[in-house]
C-alpha cells in the first residue's frame, strides 16, 4: 500500500511545526512532490552521498532527514560540486527529501524532549524559552440537530483544549437567517425564500498546529453546503516551546556515574568533560547539537551539568571559568537519536508503508 507525500508531510508538519524553525534555517519538503506516491522511507540525521546510496538500493521515496540537504544558498546543480551530485542524483532517482531541524529541537517529542528522557530524566521542563504557540477561536453557527457531530470532530481535530481539560467550548442558541439563492442546494429552506433557522454559535480555542486540520473536520460534517464560520487571533498564548531542556535524575550521581550513562545510552565510547570529575549532579541540561551561547546562563542557573555538543574552546574555557560541569557528546551523537524515535513515530501512524533508519551514517570525527 502507499499514501501521497502530503499525508506524510502534514504529519511531520504537526509533529514539529514549520513556524518554530530559526529565521536562518531551511525547513520543509526541500526535494520532490506533495503529491509522489511513498511507499518507503529512510530516515537519518545527514543527506550525504552514502545515505543517497542507500536510499536508491533500497528504492525509498522520501528521505526524511534532521539536517537540511539544501541549507545554504546554491549557485549550481551538477554531478561535479559535491553538493549538487547528491541533489542531482535524488532528483534523477524520484527520491524526495523532507527536513526538519531546529524546528524538530524544539518540538514537543522533538530532539531535545526525547534526549532528555532517553537519559533518564523527569520533571522536563524549558531551558530556555523560546516561542509560544499561537492560539485562535473558531466560532461556527450549526443547526441544532448537528451540534454535537460538529463540536466532536473539531475536538477530535485538536480543538478545545486548555491547560489538561480537552473538548472545552461554549454554545449560544439563536436565529440565524439565509436566503438560498439560484444553483444553490440547501440543506434547510427552498430557493428565493428567507429562512430563519434555529441555530447554536459554537466557539472553541484552537492552536495553530491544528487550526487547519480543525475547519477541515469542521466543515466535512457540517450539513450545511455553504458554512458559515469566524476565526479569530486570540492575544493569550499556548504552549511555551524552549531551546534545550532541564530534568532531574531519580537519584543524584557523581559526574563520573553520569558519564557513564550518557556514554551508554548514546551509544559512544568518548565524551569531552569540563568540570570536576567527582562534583554530584541532581539537575541535568540538555542542549542537542551544536551549543549555542544563548543558553549558557540558563544552564549555569538550572543545573548541575549540561549535556551538549561541540562546544567551542573560548566557551569550554568562560563554562569552566564558572565552574560549570559539561559534557560534550558530539553533535552526531546527540542527534542520531532521533531517527529511531521519528521511525517509531511514522511507522505507528502509517503502517501501510515501509519506514527503516539509515544504518549507513557515523560520526564523521574518529577517535585515534
Amino acid at each position: 500500500m502507499s499514501i501521497k507525500a502530503r499525508e506524510i508531510i502534514r504529519y511531520m508538519e504537526e509533529l514539529a511545526p514549520n513556524n518554530l524553525a530559526e529565521d536562518y534555517d531551511n525547513v520543509g519538503l526541500l526535494i520532490g512532490s506533495r503529491e509522489s506516491i511513498i511507499e518507503r522511507i529512510l530516515v537519518c540525521l545527514e543527506v550525504s552521498s552514502k545515505t543517497v546510496d542507500e536510499a536508491i538500493a533500497k528504492k525509498a521515496d522520501l528521505i526524511i532527514s534532521h539536517h537540511p540537504v539544501i541549507f545554504k544558498g546554491l549557485k549550481r546543480i551538477n554531478e561535479d560540486d559535491p553538493k549538487g551530485n547528491i541533489i542531482y542524483r535524488l532528483i534523477k532517482n524520484n527520491i524526495g527529501v523532507y527536513s526538519a531541524h531546529t524546528n524538530l529541537d524544539v518540538a514537543y517529542g522533538g530532539v531535545n524532549n526525547y534526549l532528555s528522557s532517553l537519559l533518564g530524566l523527569t520533571e522536563i521542563s524549558n531551558l530556555k524559552d523560546y516561542k509560544a504557540e499561537k492560539l485562535y477561536k473558531i466560532v461556527v453557527f450549526v443547526p441544532h440537530e448537528s451540534v454535537d457531530s460538529v463540536r466532536e470532530a473539531m475536538s477530535r481535530a485538536g480543538a478545545g483544549w486548555i491547560g489538561n481539560y480537552s473538548d472545552c467550548s461554549f454554545m449560544t442558541a439563536g436565529t440565524g437567517t439565509f436566503r438560498p439563492l439560484e444553483g444553490t442546494n440547501p440543506y434547510i429552506g427552498t430557493t428565493g425564500n428567507l429562512e430563519k433557522v434555529d441555530e447554536y454559535r459554537v466557539e472553541t480555542v484552537i492552536a495553530q498546529r491544528d487550526l487547519k486540520k480543525a475547519i477541515e473536520a469542521m466543515i466535512k460534517v457540517h450539513p450545511y453546503e455553504e458554512v458559515a464560520y469566524d476565526i479569530y487571533p486570540l492575544e493569550i498564548k499556548g504552549r511555551q516551546y524552549g531551546m534545550g531542556n532541564v530534568g532531574v535524575l531519580d537519584k543524584p550521581k557523581s559526574l563520573e556515574e553520569f558519564i557513564a550513562v550518557v556514554k551508554e545510552k548514546l551509544s559512544v565510547k568518548n565524551v569531552r568533560v569540563i568540570g570536576d570529575i567527582d562534583r554530584e549532579v541532581g539537575k541535568v541540561a540538555v542542549f542537542c547539537g551544536s551549543f549555542d551561547r544563548e543558553v549558557l546562563g540558563a544552564a549555569k542557573s538550572k543545573a548541575d551539568v549540561l549535556v551538549t555538543g561541540d562546544v567551542k574552546y573560548h566557551d569550554a574555557m568562560d563554562m569552566l571559568e564558572m565552574g560549570m560541569c559539561v559534557i560534550d557528546a558530539g553533535h552526531f551523537n546527540t542527534e542520531r537519536i532521533i531517527a529511531d524515535r521519528l521511525v517509531e513515530l511514522i511507522s505507528e501512524n502509517f503502517p501501510q508503508i515501509e519506514v527503516v533508519k539509515s544504518n549507513m551514517e557515523e560520526d564523521p570525527f574518529k577517535i585515534c
